[in-house]
């Protein structure tokens, strides 16, 4: 027994379906007994047909509630796996930047003379010092602390001054030491605040022979940062629990610690599947991710992301609101071939009951009895079709509402990674403005010793920060002092910035601001648009304006390459958006900056033939970033995944019920057999039809007509006859393709007694048999005959469910002598 099945009983909707489905199934049983008790020999012709019908919608009844059941738990998993994942994926990507904020951290001038210092040239420095790595963090608000040791682990200067430990026992002192990478410990220490596990990041610094002189260690706001992850990727609505798991499964941080406890040990499943596990004596249904790592960089190890929510509640409808699925078609093979089962059924069962009518006009003494059978089986197949339908269209609302919770999962992890990105660009720019060697050297005149100093400065920088096309520094005058990645063909050294960017910078009063330019083409970025991050340069200690150094953002690798990694190889679009909605940058090269987007409001949107499941987010910002710093970018990340090809008829005709309209005089009425091809209506004389025949069978080869499709053999008496067969959509020049469920032969009777076949007409659908009186038959104008000779008249007919109860509709006569003359070179068949 798999899962699904263990689950079911808390689905309601599929207990619902399954319910119905197995009702409905107990009254085709009840039809077929009480036809072979009642009426044995007029039913002898649709029994066969009555039981093949029954198996198959049994097994269609199976399909359909494992299919139900699947949907519902695969909607589940969707659900928990796009929380867990973007939890564990948001906070790794954060992590890899504090991995090199450490390395490089480490590698600070003043850091280096600090730590290489004597210890009264340390006591000396270490105001200002302190408030050197204050700026740090003032700009990097993601870190609680910053402490410097010694290389015997003794605290030369750090941030947090209610921590007054002299010496730290912590072992990640001595893993910096011994090693020339960054260390990452998650555990209690002496460095953070008494029991509760910190996350620290440490690097050795070196002196320029490479000798250790110290470690420097940042400690991660890791609580207040999984908290605002959490706020982000939980619907309260859901009642999902979330948490983040150690290499042991024990519980590190949780969205609600009353109801899952840090310490805590649950449960697992494996990696992306969902699987029923138990917590604190109750069920869930749960997932557990791991990160899909960044830029080579897997996170703290064991590292796991955990949604689970309660069994009781998980399968709560979440899509009734989607309505409107007649159009929607969706590139799902399970769904598409259950409908395709279906509409064959259904296909099957008006052709019986057509048949049957049939035989029903010609048979007088048998007609009572073959009706009322056949209005039995006519009502349980409408009854049928309608609560399949139904089933249907609960499988396209969750894989819809799958599809949709998808993309706007997607899009608000592309808006979120997109702030988390250039939060670290806007700190950047503010912290690289206080390099000393920069101060230094716009401070004094322009010289060739300068310009080389600073260009090997932005070099180094540039070649750590690969995010930026190049960096920029240029003094007061707006001339540019030092620039790395120079153009060699139109080299900026030398010129002057814009002056928007001069005006810019003079704007900003203090460290902790920054400016960055609209997103538009820039003659620091050659020409290409992009976004360019502004900081003031001050002389030391804190001086006057000597300057400002522009970073710029290599805007289109950075930000298509954020857009490649969110959608992950999907079929559909994501695309960064500006407030007038034109492109910013987009995974399909077919919109390129500046242009429209064709994607409209969140929900279902269509573009050239094919419907998307779109959602847009805008980009709220990440901390103090565009919250509190008086800066918006007012971008939207918009991604469109790709649902299937539109579905232009919305309406079957066949499931449209016709019936006579009512008259006072029934006398002279006569019997029509009315069928469907494509959008239009038609009608045949009864007596014109011998019966209407699956088109298996059919052999394609030229039959002397260009609406000829092939022969077929059908029964003639005892014996069968091969009869030619014509497309009645080539006919009546219906163009557009047929459904895979389309397709039934109508065998039209030669002259004489008893009648024969003559030719074969493929129709799109049968839909019933009519007696139509006289005043309900209108003759054709003449006019019309040459356009249209094989229209012999129009029938008025009522049609219910149409547009409300009783509607008329008009059914167009086809003359079958016309139809039959089609085939101009007689074949062997009608001779």
């Amino acid at each position: 027994m798999s899962i699904v099945d263990d689950l079911i009983p808390h689905m309601r909707r599929v207990q619902g379906a399954e319910r119905d489905l197995r009702d409905l199934s107990l009254l085709w049983q009840m039809i077929e007994a009480s036809s072979a008790i009642s009426c044995p020999d007029e039913a002898q012709t649709i029994l066969p047909m009555l039981t093949h019908t029954r198996v198959r919608f049994a097994a269609l009844q199976a399909q359909l509630v494992e299919q139900l059941g699947q949907e519902s738990l695969a909607e589940l998993r969707d659900e928990l796996a796009s929380t867990a994942q973007c939890t564990i994926d948001i906070l790794v990507r954060n992590l890899y930047e504090r991995t090199a904020d450490v390395g490089f951290l480490a590698t600070d001038d003043v850091l280096r003379s600090f730590c290489g210092a004597s210890r009264e040239a340390r006591q000396a420095q270490r105001p200002a010092f302190v408030q050197r790595l204050a700026e740090y963090r003032a700009k990097y608000t993601v870190y609680e602390d910053i402490v410097v040791l010694d290389t015997e682990g003794q605290v030369l200067a750090r941030l947090d001054d209610s921590n007054a430990i002299e010496r730290s026992q912590d072992p990640v002192v001595a893993q910096a030491l011994s090693s020339s990478a960054y260390c990452e410990r998650f555990a209690p220490s002496d460095l953070g605040t008494g029991l509760t596990p910190a996350l620290l990041y440490a690097h050795r610094v070196t002196d320029i022979g490479g000798r250790a002189i110290g470690v420097l260690v940042l400690r991660f706001r890791n609580a207040d940062e999984l908290e605002q992850i959490f706020s982000g990727v939980v619907d309260a609505r859901r009642q999902v629990a979330l948490v983040l798991l150690d290499g042991h499964d024990r519980v590190i941080a949780s969205n609600d610690e009353t109801h899952v406890p840090l310490g805590a040990s649950v449960q697992t499943a494996p990696d992306g599947d969902v699987a029923l596990t138990v917590f604190a004596g109750r069920e869930y249904l749960s997932v557990t991710r791991g990160t899909h790592g960044y830029q080579g960089y897997q996170g703290p190890a064991g590292w796991r992301a955990h949604a689970m929510v309660s069994l009781l509640t998980a399968f709560r409808s979440k899509h009734d609101a989607i309505d409107d699925l007649r159009a929607l078609s969706l590139d799902n093979e399970e769904l598409a071939r259950i409908q395709c089962e279906a509409d064959a059924i259904n296909s099957d069962l008006r052709r019986v009951v057509w048949n049957g009518r049939l035989v029903a006009g010609t048979q007088a003494g048998a007609q009572s009895r073959l009706k009322a059978l056949l209005t039995q089986v006519n009502e349980a197949g409408s009854r049928t079709r309608d609560r399949v339908a139904v089933a249907i269209r609960d499988l396209y609302r969750s894989s819809l509402g799958r599809a949709q919770h998808q993309a706007h999962e997607l899009s608000r992890l592309a808006a979120d990674i997109m702030d988390r990105n250039l939060y670290e660009r806007a700190n950047d720019c503010r912290w690289w403005a206080l390099s000393p060697v920069v101060q230094r050297v716009l401070a004094g005149p322009p010289s060739p010793e300068g310009t080389r100093e600073l260009n090997a400065v932005l070099a180094h920088i540039n070649s750590l920060y690969t995010v930026y096309s190049r960096l920029v520094v240029f003094d007061i005058e707006g001339t540019i002092r030092g620039v790395s990645n120079d153009a060699h063909d139109e080299p900026l050294a030398g010129r002057s910035v814009e002056p928007a960017l001069l005006k810019a910078v003079a704007d900003l009063k203090d460290s902790q601001q920054y400016a960055v330019t609209p997103f538009a083409a820039s003659p620091l970025a050659d020409s290409q648009p992009t976004y360019v991050y502004l900081a003031t340069v001050r002389a030391q200690h804190g001086g006057a304006v000597v300057g400002g150094i522009a970073i710029v953002f290599h805007a289109e690798r950075e930000l298509r390459a954020m857009l490649t990694d969110v959608l992950a190889g999907q079929s559909g679009v994501a695309a960064f958006v500006d407030a007038d909605g034109r492109v910013i940058s987009c995974t399909d090269d077919r919109w390129t900056p500046g242009d429209i987007l064709p994607f409209g409001p969140s929900g279902v949107a269509e573009h050239l033939g094919t419907q998307y499941a779109v959602a847009r987010t805008r980009g709220i910002g990440y901390r103090e970033f565009k919250r509190s710093d008086g800066y918006d970018n007012r971008v939207q990340a918009v991604v469109a995944l790709r649902l299937g090809g539109v579905e232009r008829r919305r309406v079957a005709h066949h499931d449209v019920a016709l019936g006579p309209l009512p008259s006072k005089d029934r006398t002279g009425h006569r019997e029509f057999a009315m069928f469907h091809v494509g959008a239009g209506r038609f009608a045949v004389p009864a007596n014109s039809v011998i019966e209407a025949r699956p088109r298996d069978g059919l052999i394609p080869t030229p039959v002397g007509s260009a609406h000829g499709l092939g022969l077929l053999e059908v029964p003639d008496g005892r014996d069968t006859r091969v009869i030619p067969v014509v497309c009645a959509r080539r006919i009546f020049g219906v163009k557009h393709a047929a459904r895979a469920s389309d397709g039934v032969v109508l065998v039209l009777a030669g002259e004489g007694q008893p009648p024969r076949p003559r030719i074969g007409l493929l129709v799109d659908h049968v839909s019933t048999v009519l007696d139509i009186c006289p005043e309900h038959i209108q003759a054709v104008p003449g006019a019309m005959r040459s356009h249209a000779p094989a229209l012999d008249g129009l029938l008025r007919v009522g049609a219910s469910g149409a547009n409300g109860p009783q509607d008329e509709v008009l059914v167009q006569l086809i003359d079958p002598v016309v139809i039959a003359g089609l085939v101009v070179k007689a074949s062997p068949a009608m001779a």
